[in-house]
């Protein structure tokens, strides 16, 4: 359906300080002008609130990309959006907040169904605090999402308050600059059972494509008795553009969700470089699995995508594999087993929008257990790895 956002400035609003009885009257009087129609008729403006959803930025972020991507989320998510921009480098002191409509067209109706949006400014050392001026602003009784638009550290005082206000933490590990340390620290942050919190991550849901196609492997009944053969699994991805010389956190997790779900553990002191990768093995029972992580040098793009899954059951001469082809536009599928029998596919691959990972996020309220697992072993995982640097 079409998308229409409207912006509307309140006389009055910045001010010094947030005022939240001036705040919560403004917004009434703003509902009640917007449903007041010519001559008196009603508009057919429609108030809706499914979710309460706090942005944090900064004011290095683009703001109109970031006001058109909500623009896309309010379609299927309309509620209250609460957008705190920090500047941490002003030493200035300032808070104002700023009043918006965010609405959209229902059909050949005329109609109009609206969200709210309070965009909070702080600078200086209120930024710490800033967390008092976004809580009294929530919308009682319905679910509270927030979107960390940054990396989450628990030491960051300003994240653990508005954590412990949400029901359900957005982030995206892709964005770490530090891998390593970042895993780990999100790692200690959700099995912290003392502040326990929900977390989704939008780079994981980049992956769902992947984690369908390779357990969809095991749907064929031929297939499924060279599961516990397989002694070889390789992933190569593009270097991420942050920390190039670091394993892509993509392909932490999904080396980490193909490990845990087999139930395989990490060998803590069988790390080693080979031909500009990281081999690191794992163990089942006393079955042993080399994971060699690939840094994929054949393209000039550092956006930390995975291009190649290998899965190898060496003595049976068996192979899976899943590859992005075409220009990042298909994945093909194959599958080689005897030496003599290989059936593929190609199936079209469209990355979802980050607005689309959003919103898909916000549908859930529950713990991504899966999730949570494959964070724990890419935890593991990543101390192997330190350890092995270390010495």
């Amino acid at each position: 359906m079409p998308l229409e956002t409207q912006f509307n400035p309140v006389p009055g609003v910045p001010s010094k300080g947030i005022d939240v009885a001036r705040i919560e009257k403004e917004l009434a009087a703003m509902w009640a002008n917007a449903s007041d129609g010519e001559n008196g008729t009603r508009s057919g403006v429609i108030r809706a609130c499914a979710l309460n959803l706090i942005v944090y930025t900064t004011p290095r972020d683009d703001r109109q990309s970031l006001e058109d991507l909500l623009s896309q989320v309010n379609e299927q998510h309309p509620g209250r959006t609460l957008i705190l921009v920090a500047d941490r480098e002003t030493k200035e002191p300032r808070l104002e907040a700023y009043l918006s409509t965010r609405c959209r067209l229902l059909g050949a109706t005329g109609k109009q169904i609206c969200g709210e949006q309070i965009t909070i400014e702080a600078s200086g050392p209120i930024v710490q605090t800033a967390a008092t001026a976004v809580a009294p602003l929530l919308v009682p009784d319905v679910p509270v999402y927030l979107w960390w638009k940054d990396i989450p550290h628990y030491e960051d005082k300003l994240f653990d308050r508005l954590a412990q206000m949400a029901d359900r933490i957005v982030i995206n590990s892709a964005a770490f600059d530090h891998p390593y340390d970042d895993l780990l620290r999100l790692s200690q942050m959700i099995s912290d059972s003392s502040r326990p919190v929900r977390v989704s991550d939008l780079n994981w849901g980049e992956l769902t494509s992947w984690r369908t196609l390779l357990a969809s492997f095991w749907d064929v009944p031929d297939y499924r008795p060279l599961l516990d053969k397989i002694d070889r699994v390789e992933i190569k991805y593009r270097p991420p553009a942050d920390s190039p010389k670091k394993i892509a956190t993509k392909a932490l997790l999904l080396a980490s969700w193909f490990s845990s779900r087999l139930g395989w553990k990490v060998v803590g002191d069988r790390v080693r470089p080979i031909e500009g990768a990281i081999e690191c093995d794992f163990s089942s029972g006393d079955h042993d699995i080399t994971f060699s992580l690939i840094a994929d040098m054949t393209t000039e793009l550092n956006d930390g995508k995975i291009s190649l899954v290998a899965l190898s059951a060496t003595k049976e001469a068996a192979e899976f594999s899943v590859a992005l082809r075409a220009g990042a536009t298909k994945l093909e599928t194959e599958a080689r087993f005897d030496a003599a029998h290989s059936v593929g596919r190609v199936l079209s691959y469209q990355m979802r929008s980050e607005a689309e990972r959003l919103s898909r996020e916000l549908a859930f309220l529950t713990h991504d257990a899966i999730y949570e697992e494959s964070v724990a072993q890419a935890a593991q995982l990543v101390g192997a790895i330190i350890n092995y640097e270390r010495n």
